[in-house]
């Protein structure tokens, strides 16, 4: 996998690893497109992607939102064909992303990024899941930046589509569905509500870092999968799986990594979204070590 940045506020800093393919240069922009959160051999299709001007005041970014399409869709169809030909004349003039009567399968939208503040940003993207994309620095201008937009777009959306490609499409199950007997956990899981789950995630997070401090792998493997199925019963955007990955590993890395993510989940059901991105960014950190 690709190297994570390991500080976010280094924004400036061009010699942070790249991720996919380079964003295509123009005079206009000064840093390739690499994702700040999410994971780059897997993006989501869904992302927040931002661009630093110079009448940025280093507070705040301009920002768009991308789509990749799970369906491509030819928007001219649905249009009355009195329509289509001023819809398409505009259409050619947001570059290539419609082309005429042509297919959208991503989009930016705004297609001129909207100035807003960096820890709205990263609140957004914690609360909807979404992956964050450095698109680097670009003019002010209103071209400068619908074109950047647009070449970012692209690029993201050609990683998605690669990455796609990858996964193998599962076989299909026609046999009769084996019924198992939920256990004494899940029954009580049921009945917690989510700040419930999250207390007891903190109990077994504990009790796997004790294990895993007496050497008792065994109790350890056994702790780190009650913690995923538990997960199971929380929305994703806790982030469970990737809680136990790092909970899991040896010394203050993973006790460090164990009490983030904690905080982090409390921070997201209290919905105190102010400091999340704080605590991504020392997650990242930790996660890099």
């Amino acid at each position: 996998m690709p190297d994570r940045v390991d500080d976010r506020e280094k924004l400036a800093d061009t010699s942070n690893a790249r991720v996919g393919h380079n964003l295509t240069q123009d005079a206009e922009c000064s840093m390739a497109l690499r994702f700040e959160r999410g994971d780059p051999s897997r993006p989501s299709g869904h992302a927040l992607l931002y661009f630093r001007t110079g009448s940025n005041d280093g507070h705040d970014v301009h920002v768009t939102y991308v789509v990749v399409l799970p369906v491509v869709v030819n928007p001219m169809k649905y249009l009355p064909p009195a329509f289509a030909s001023q819809i398409a004349a505009f259409a050619s003039q947001i570059g290539g992303l419609v082309g005429a009567m042509g297919n959208l399968d991503a989009v930016p939208l705004p297609p001129i990024p909207e100035r807003i503040s960096r820890d709205e940003l990263w609140r957004l993207a914690a609360y909807r899941d979404d992956d964050v994309l450095d698109g680097g620095i670009v003019s002010g201008s209103v071209e400068g930046l619908m074109t950047a937009a647009q070449e970012a777009t692209q690029q993201y959306a050609e990683s998605y589509r690669l990455a796609l490609a990858q996964v193998p499409v599962g076989e299909t199950d026609t046999g009769p569905v084996e019924l198992v007997a939920p256990d004494d956990d899940t029954l009580r899981w049921v009945f917690m509500d989510e700040r419930g789950r999250i207390d007891e995630l903190t109990k077994l997070t504990g009790r796997l870092r004790d294990s895993i401090d007496a050497g008792d792998a065994l109790h350890t493997g056994e702790l780190a999968t009650t913690m995923r199925r538990l997960g199971a019963h929380l929305p994703e955007k806790y982030r469970v799986a990737e809680m136990v990955a790092g909970a899991v590993r040896a010394g203050t890395i993973g006790s460090n990594l164990a009490q983030l993510y904690l905080e982090r989940c409390y921070k997201l059901c209290s919905e105190a979204y102010e400091d999340l991105g704080r605590i991504d960014r020392e997650i990242l950190r930790f996660e890099s070590m």
